[in-house]
């Protein structure tokens, strides 16, 4: 029973910060056929410009070698054309203490290719056909969140 609570504390924790960061949550405990994702959401491709930017702007403040720079910005340049609306599965992971592990040591192969099955099968609707997929892992450890972008490949 203080597992159920403390992943429902969890799954509530990982929802408010991404909200919080501006992803649009489209799903919270999505259920099909061959997975069960916890939070399904979009990040916005006008966010993932500004944080980008945000980045370039750093490391040329950074960087001294005026070429450096300008690659940088050539670089940066090109990610930011290609740049879409993001599709991404976030699993929760919650804990109460690190008695067993931390929640992301939970995310072995057995759940990557879990969470795989899952996208693949969200791909085949219309409205995520053509989007990229970013896995993220909400590690939940003691009430804290640690929030784990692109925490594995596809």
């Amino acid at each position: 029973m203080f597992n159920k609570i403390t992943w429902k504390d969890g799954e509530k924790l990982t929802y408010d910060y991404m909200k919080k960061k501006g992803y649009k949550i489209v799903y919270t405990n999505f259920s099909c056929p061959v997975a069960e994702l916890d939070i399904v959401a979009i990040f916005p491709k006008k966010l993932q410009i500004k944080k980008l930017k945000s980045e370039l702007k750093e490391k040329l403040k950074n960087s001294t070698n005026q070429k450096q720079k300008e690659n940088l910005k050539i670089s940066y340049k090109n990610i930011i054309n290609k740049t879409n609306d993001l599709l991404i599965i976030t699993e929760v992971k919650a804990r109460i203490n690190d008695k067993f592990g931390y929640g992301y040591d939970a995310i072995d192969l057995k759940k990557r290719k879990h969470l795989i099955r899952g996208a693949k099968y969200l791909a085949k609707d219309k409205k995520f056909a053509n989007l990229q997929v970013r896995f993220d892992v909400a590690s939940i450890d003691n009430g804290e969140i640690t929030y784990f972008e692109n925490a594995f490949a596809s």
